[in-house]
């Protein structure tokens, strides 16, 4: 009997000691599980400890949970974290609220939990072998990938996403989506400057874009608001080096709702400014282009279906008596041309004229064909009748001719009669 109570009593000192060299404990708040785990807490509460060192040194720590061998081994007073796995969060003394799921994900994070600042070091998310490994004071990161954002020791407000995601990345509001170490990730940001880069081929409703930017479905548009001219898309012409060439700007207009105009402007080797206007179509459909306009042919709409009140234009030729061609030079270019005034067509025909509010301002010369065509007939008409005027006035002097070749023979017989009558 007694040797069995001494068998029992052994094996029970042997689980006790046994027990607490492996680290063994539970209280009401807290939980340690493995060699060393939990050593040093003595106040903190609500944490949870489990795997060889796993949380050795916090102190004052609470609501923690540290799985995994060393997971947040040196965190004193650190709150609010979770560590799994092994040499998670390894380093860190007084960070908090950080959530790191990997082998040595969060190895080295320092953090001054209640020094100058307290969250430095802090509201960390680091998931994957190896992310965000080499932090240290840096807070609000978010790295998710293998060795993701590796080398950013004190960044701020960093999202990495992939194998190998911001990698060498020191600085801080940066946006990675990569797959692999590379200096140009496929997805690239900027949040402190409002910048997003997309390094290859962007679809919009379609998995294989064939351009940059690749949009595909029943609505496909492209829409830009702005509220201030000129609502545009800029479009530069660059050499290898990436140095303009030749900008144009094509956008719209506006003063209000339902005027404005659809512009073209030239921008030189400048990426802003306003630059100069090379074509304007204006809210009534009208078009202007300041210099020469050239193609194989042009054809206006001129179909009867489209007009009303059809008559033959009189008077014509009078009217294209009073318009006066020009020669002169344009002021803008110094080339030489030849053409009408629109102050002085406007006087005569102002139906060929475009205005402004206030003033002439360009002459359809197409329309003015009709007029011209007109003004042709009718003087081909006076032509014409000068024609047969001539012609009649040629068949009277024949008739003249013939009876003034008649009285001179009528003259002749007359003498020769008279001679022979004499000489009887």
């Amino acid at each position: 009997m007694k040797t069995k109570i001494t068998v029992y009593c052994s094996a029970l000192l042997l689980l006790v000691f046994a027990g607490s060299a492996l680290g063994g404990h539970e209280t009401d708040t807290n939980t340690w599980y493995g060699w060393m785990a939990g050593s040093s807490s003595p106040s903190g509460v609500s944490n949870t400890f489990i795997g060889e060192s796993a949380g050795y040194s916090s102190t004052f720590g609470h609501y923690n949970t540290f799985i995994g061998s060393g997971a947040g081994l040196s965190n004193t007073v650190g709150v609010h974290n979770t560590y799994i796995g092994s040499t998670a969060g390894n380093a860190g003394s007084s960070s908090s609220e950080n959530t790191f799921i990997g082998s040595s994900a969060g190895f080295n994070i320092r953090g001054n939990g209640l020094g100058d600042d307290p969250l430095s070091g802090s509201r960390n998310v680091f998931v994957g072998t190896g992310t965000g490994y080499s932090n240290t004071t840096g807070t609000a990161n978010t790295y998710l990938g293998y060795k993701a954002g590796y080398d950013n020791t004190t960044g701020i407000g960093n999202v990495f996403i992939g194998y190998y995601a911001g990698y060498n990345e020191t600085t801080s509001n940066k946006l990675y989506i990569d797959n692999s170490n590379t200096a140009t990730p496929l997805i690239y940001g900027e949040f402190d400057n409002n910048i997003v880069a997309v390094n290859g081929k962007l679809g919009i409703g379609t998995k294989t874009p064939v351009r940059q930017l690749h949009v595909v479905g029943d609505q496909a548009l492209f829409r830009m608001d702005r509220p201030s001219n000129t609502t545009a898309f800029m479009l530069v012409r660059t050499d290898g080096s990436g140095n303009p060439l030749k900008t144009f700007v094509v956008g719209t207009n506006a003063s209000a709702s339902n005027t404005g105009e659809f512009v073209i402007n030239d921008l030189g080797t400048a990426v802003s400014g306003g630059g100069s206007r090379r074509m304007t179509i204006a809210n009534d459909g009208s078009v202007n282009f300041p210099g020469a306009v050239t193609g194989a042919s042009f054809t206006p709409v001129s179909s009867i279906v489209h007009k009303t009140n059809v008559k033959t234009y009189e008077n014509a030729l009078e009217t294209v008596k009073k318009l006066r061609g020009v020669s002169f030079n344009w002021k803008d270019s110094g080339k030489p041309s030849v053409g009408l005034i629109a102050e002085e067509v406007d006087k005569v025909i102002p139906e060929v004229v475009a205005h402004n509010d206030t003033d002439a301002t360009g002459v359809n010369y197409d329309s003015l064909v009709g007029v011209l065509v007109e003004a042709v007939k009718e003087q081909q008409a006076e032509l014409d009748a000068l024609k047969e005027q001539k012609r009649i006035n040629e068949e009277q002097q024949k008739i003249i001719a013939a009876h003034s070749e008649e009285i001179a023979e009528l003259k002749r017989l007359l003498i020769i009669s008279r001679s022979v009558s004499k000489a009887d």
